[in-house]
């Protein structure tokens, strides 16, 4: 999970998002907005539609080329996905910066699963426990968000053995946000995800030591971008940030780096 740095929408597409969240927010009471909300969205959340078109199109470039989930990096993102859900949030539902890519297997177990930590008390709230057809206290959410937070500030993936995700953080409330992540999307709990993360760390450190091997043999710049390419292509980029970010950790990896430094600065996400 990283960091989407934002690319903005055109003046068309921002001006139709603005003017189909202005049809959910004239709605008098919250019970109807969420309800104009999920109307609305279900009507324009297509491919045709010249907003979501361009939204789609720039979330695409922002999943780094791979057009990969922005939560589990693993599965074909095909969803406009609510990072604060339009069930409780209907003031969001078409605002660009709450939107991200995601896969099925990450956004319906998360569905409206949400939870703040409310500013009138600082206290942990889980959404789904206040009255039906009620709005939610402001507060802080729980979801480390890739469009507002830097996620590799709460989140330490270990590459030396279990290629799971571990808090990074020392303040209470955001390692809870770090824990409340890897619980709700379920970044260690699939099997196949820590599986998968392993395999990227073999590809990347493959393709870094034939990128130096060949580098070092005097291949031209024509012979070493398709492996720039290709790396920047694989699944898994939160693992390639890892590696750099842990290369000490690894002494050969740390060897490969130092002989090619300028890939420290390779990622299909551009937000170093």
């Amino acid at each position: 999970m990283l960091y989407l740095n934002d690319r903005p929408l055109t003046a068309k597409a921002a001006s139709l998002l603005v003017q189909y969240q202005k049809a959910v927010d004239d709605k008098p009471t919250f019970s109807e907005k969420t309800s104009e909300g999920k109307k609305l969205f279900a009507r324009y959340n297509k491919k045709s539609n010249d907003a979501f078109k361009v939204v789609r199109g720039n979330l695409a470039e922002m999943s780094g080329g791979t057009i990969r989930c922005n939560y589990c990096e693993d599965s074909n993102a095909n969803q406009v996905e609510h990072i604060y859900p339009k069930n409780f949030y209907p003031e969001k539902c078409f605002v660009w910066e709450n939107y991200c890519y995601a896969c099925g297997p990450c956004n319906q177990p998360k569905s409206d699963k949400f939870a703040i930590f409310e500013d009138a008390t600082g206290n942990e709230l889980n959404l789904k426990t206040i009255p039906k057809d009620t709005a939610p206290p402001k507060g802080k959410a729980l979801l480390v968000d890739p469009r507002a937070d830097e996620p590799l500030e709460y989140l330490f993936l270990d590459t030396q053995s279990t290629f799971r995700f571990v808090p990074f953080i020392e303040d209470a409330n955001d390692y809870r946000r770090a824990e409340y992540t890897i619980e709700i999307l379920g970044l260690n709990s699939r099997n196949h995800l820590v599986r998968a993360r392993k395999v990227a760390f073999g590809n990347f450190k493959a393709r870094l030591f034939e990128y130096v091997a060949k580098k070092e043999s005097g291949a031209t710049a024509a012979q070493l971008n398709p492996l720039i390419d290709s790396l920047k292509s694989e699944h898994h980029q939160t693992v390639w940030h890892e590696m750099i970010r842990q290369r000490s950790l690894h002494p050969e990896l740390d060897d490969l780096f130092n002989r090619a430094p300028e890939a420290l600065e390779w990622a299909a996400f551009s937000n170093q």
